[in-house]
């Protein structure tokens, strides 16, 4: 979205946080990076950034709970990106005492943002806002886009492939692939390619080890977006369990490259997933063999289903809505 606003002429800068290897600044498709060295440094470095860039317009994400208080340090307008209710994926990420910390700031949004407008991906982050106490009239909806150009139909594998690819975080449990592939008899020939890199990589190589599944199961690590694109298309389903999510744009962009997603059914993924016709849903482990051998089973068609639903989503689209909302006479933003 950034830069296809810096190629409508918008300076824009977007504040990060530095993994470690890469430069303080830099410039990536006309948009200004400017990386910290640490997230408590990226949080106490927002008034100076603020003093520096002077911003016309702010988008403070809310991706990790804690808020950035533009509003207190400025008199130019802050939209607010919300993603998800944090205080459902919280648990067994962080101890209890930081997670009770971080859902009360979590529920103190509607104080340090009370004169501000909030952006939000779908249905389910406008319930979650309203909850939270922020005035429906303060919250607009804008889904987000996928890049048909990287993610796009290609030759499906021979025999059915599973690939999961939607984060290696514990609130996105990743390991329950390896549950579901061993539901599977092993002369079915199914096979899974699980993506990522991240502490929990070893602990699940030896759950497939363990489970006699290494000759089913390929670890690829972090790769290159071309390679992941190639591997989404050929694969015959994509594998999602996420405790929760703002949008879950790994399943558009897997339908995107006609392969349909089989999710576990929390808020935000059976929005997507069932709303826009992008796989199945299931309300436990237990029920993924069925659900998946139902895609499986009906491929061809499942594949097209989902490519069509995807092609809706537009990052043009997305963008130029944003662009409205930051540069037009928006309610509530200052």
């Amino acid at each position: 979205m950034g830069k296809r606003l810096a190629v409508r002429g918008h300076e824009v800068h977007l504040a990060s946080v530095n993994p470690g290897n890469l430069p303080p600044d830099e410039v990536i498709d006309g948009v200004m990076i400017h990386r910290a060295s640490g997230n408590i440094v990226a949080h106490l470095l927002v008034p100076f950034m603020i003093r520096k860039v002077k911003p016309d317009f702010i988008v403070d994400s809310l991706a990790h709970v804690v808020p950035w208080f533009s509003p207190f340090f400025t008199r130019a307008k802050v939209i607010v990106f919300f993603f998800h209710l944090h205080a459902r994926s919280l648990p067994g990420q962080v101890s209890t005492p930081t997670a009770r910390i971080l859902t009360l700031l979590e529920r103190i949004y509607p104080l340090i943002y009370s004169r501000n407008t909030f952006v939000t991906e779908l249905s389910t982050g406008v319930g979650d806002l309203t909850n939270l106490g922020i005035s429906p009239s303060h919250i607009i909806k804008i889904p987000l886009g996928v890049d048909t150009k990287l993610f796009k139909p290609g030759r499906k594998t021979n025999e059915p492939s599973l690939i999961y690819f939607g984060g290696m975080k514990d609130y996105k449990r990743p390991w329950l692939a390896l549950e579901v592939l061993k539901m599977f008899p092993r002369s079915n020939g199914v096979t899974l390619i699980i993506v990522g890199d991240g502490k929990i990589l070893e602990k699940m190589r030896e759950m497939s080890n363990n489970y006699g599944l290494d000759k089913h199961v390929r670890f690829t690590g972090r790769i290159p977006d071309g390679e992941l694109a190639d591997l989404v298309a050929a694969s015959w389903a994509n594998l999602h369990f996420s405790t929760a999510e703002g949008f879950g744009l790994s399943i558009l962009e897997a339908a995107a490259a006609g392969t349909p997603t089989v999710a576990l059914d929390v808020p935000g993924v059976s929005e997507i997933v069932n709303g826009f016709g992008l796989g199945k849903t299931v309300g436990n482990l237990g029920e993924f063999p069925n659900a998946l051998n139902d895609i499986l089973n009906g491929n061809r068609s499942w594949s097209e289903m989902v490519n069509a639903s995807a092609s809706s989503f537009s990052w043009t689209k997305c963008s130029e809505k944003w662009e409205s909302i930051l540069v037009g006479d928006t309610p509530f933003a200052p």
